[in-house]
């Protein structure tokens, strides 16, 4: 005969209590993660770096800050110009060439007869990598098979790069670099005649045998990824122009960071909305505003890491204004913790049940909070089309993301609440 079970059900308490619980080390988990980062193994192999900005020396690590709130350094060149260029025609070009590699915020300028170029704090090997690129001269030269020079840079149209595997099972590619031809650089192939070409930049070699077709030059590069890095650099030069000078390194030093204070006063300022965030919601609310304000802390840790893990990679640096965003996307959040509370106290004054009050309140509150969260979504849209706002738009819109993503947060927490205890008096003031 079999016997009848005693096991009693799981209350609405108890599974309320479990969730809770949950959720918290789960936040912590984050919290402690954005905080100290992750490492792979005892040898230190990075996984993720810290990304809350705890302190302003937090940041650079995960953060890359533009010069004027994190600093950097200078590097000084002697140079000769060619003839009949200008020193502002060098300038110019090396400026231009730094944004185009994303580095917007390093300046160019004269330093007595030095041209002097800043640079924001970047690891060594990126900075001289860059360096190296954006000084170079970027003189082509294309010759036929007796040394005869037939083109130069000021006959090409552009240049770009492309790798092509051998076969669809081979882990081996192709590199190539073609260059498009203008109209009076097709005239001089036209007369010359040549089979195949030799390439030549700053007097190193390019490719010995680049082939000819009509208004197009291919020189193939290799078959590594070493090829396809020397490939585009030297498609790089020739499409943003060659440096009408020789330039040699004479000296570096450190630049002071301009805009210091700007990032102190940011961090101060965000870590006081907090505190006076969690006075406010959780006199306003008790434990509603208890579990809005974890919302609020779930926007930060979730929009920093969208800022570290996908807006430094498309911005490249955080400036001045992207903190101006990412201090919006708080008070956002901080805007609809507080909606969100303010409505469900009112129902709880009203003699709602905690749980009716939640679902009512929210529902009242929801189109305020969707309404805010659509226009500066919007806003933050219209910011990534122009480049002077671009990064402005990419931290805005992470904050914004973080924040709807957090709107959840609140509602997870709150059932949590209501199913540990029923009380209205625990959820806000009652008559």
């Amino acid at each position: 005969m079999a016997t009848k079970s005693t096991r009693k059900p799981i209350t609405s308490s108890a599974k309320g209590m479990i969730c809770l619980v949950v959720l918290l080390a789960l936040t912590v988990f984050a919290a402690c993660l954005s905080v100290n980062g992750m490492a792979l193994d005892s040898e230190g192999v990075t996984v993720l770096l810290p990304w809350v900005p705890v302190s302003s020396q937090n940041w650079p690590a995960s953060l890359p800050l533009s010069k004027a709130l994190g600093g950097g350094t200078y590097t000084d060149y002697t140079f000769t110009l060619d003839e009949g260029a200008t020193a502002q025609d060098v300038i110019k070009t090396v400026k231009e060439r730094l944004n185009r590699l994303s580095e917007s915020d390093a300046t160019v300028a004269l330093n007595g007869d030095m041209l002097r170029v800043e640079t924001r704090n970047m690891d060594a090997t990126l900075k001289n990598s860059k360096l190296s690129v954006v000084t170079a001269k970027g003189h082509f030269e294309f010759a036929d098979s007796t040394g005869n020079v037939i083109l130069t840079e000021s006959d090409i149209k552009t240049a770009r790069v492309s790798a092509s595997r051998l076969s669809s099972t081979s882990s081996t590619y192709t590199v190539t670099i073609e260059f498009d031809v203008n109209n009076e650089g097709v005239k001089k192939l036209q007369e010359a005649n040549p089979t195949y070409l030799t390439v030549n930049c700053d007097g190193a070699s390019v490719s010995s045998f680049a082939s000819v077709d009509g208004n197009k030059i291919t020189a193939s590069m290799g078959t590594n990824d070493s090829a396809y890095t020397a490939a585009t650099n030297y498609a790089f030069l020739m499409n943003y122009g060659a440096v009408k000078a020789g330039l040699n390194q004479n000296g570096t030093g450190t630049v002071a960071a301009s805009s210091a204070t700007v990032l102190k006063v940011v961090l101060i300022l965000c870590a006081a909305l907090l505190v006076c965030a969690l006075v406010y919601l959780v006199v306003l609310g008790k434990l509603t505003g208890v579990s809005a304000f974890l919302a609020v802390l779930c926007t930060v840790i979730l929009g920093m890491f969208f800022v570290a893990a996908v807006v430094i990679p498309s911005a490249v640096m955080l400036n001045t204004a992207s903190l101006v965003a990412i201090l919006l996307g708080i008070l956002l959040a901080i805007y609809t913790a507080v909606t969100r509370t303010d409505a469900i106290s009112k129902q709880i004054a009203e003699g709602a049940a905690p749980k009716s009050a939640t679902k009512v309140g929210m529902k009242i509150a929801a189109k305020n909070v969707w309404i805010a969260h659509g226009a500066a979504l919007c806003l933050s849209v219209i910011m990534m089309i122009f480049p002077f706002c671009r990064n402005v738009g990419y931290a805005l819109s992470a904050m914004v993301v973080a924040s709807a993503i957090a709107t959840l947060a609140m509602r997870a927490f709150q059932l949590c609440f209501t199913a540990i205890s029923n009380k209205p008096a625990l959820f806000g003031k009652t008559k």
